[in-house]
């Protein structure tokens, strides 16, 4: 199932301030047409957050990162993980089998 949220944002603090809820989801980072990561968790503002302080060195290997977000209960957040991953492939995420 393809991504659902059109939307995206600039990958800088500002942004991610004003734009990520602290809520459940899935969220991803592009760059350009490259899938860099995606990832899932119970607050997409803090997670990024830490993805801007660097805490993933796959990452910070990129420039020009943009970022979405779906909002997507606990319950069903890692399934929609390895469905976008296995769909998008993205480029720091480890494959899923």
């Amino acid at each position: 199932m393809p991504w659902k949220n059109p939307n995206s944002y600039p990958f800088s603090m500002a942004a991610v301030v004003l734009n990520a809820p602290p809520e459940s989801g899935v969220y991803a980072l592009r760059s350009g047409t490259t899938w860099v990561y995606i990832g899932e968790t119970g607050d997409v503002l803090a997670q990024l957050v830490q993805h801007l302080n660097g805490n993933n060195v796959c990452i910070t290997m990129h420039a020009d990162l943009s970022f979405s977000f779906e909002l997507v209960p606990p319950i069903v957040r890692s399934w929609r993980l390895d469905d976008l991953v296995r769909e998008l492939r993205p480029v720091c995420n480890p494959p899923v089998g």
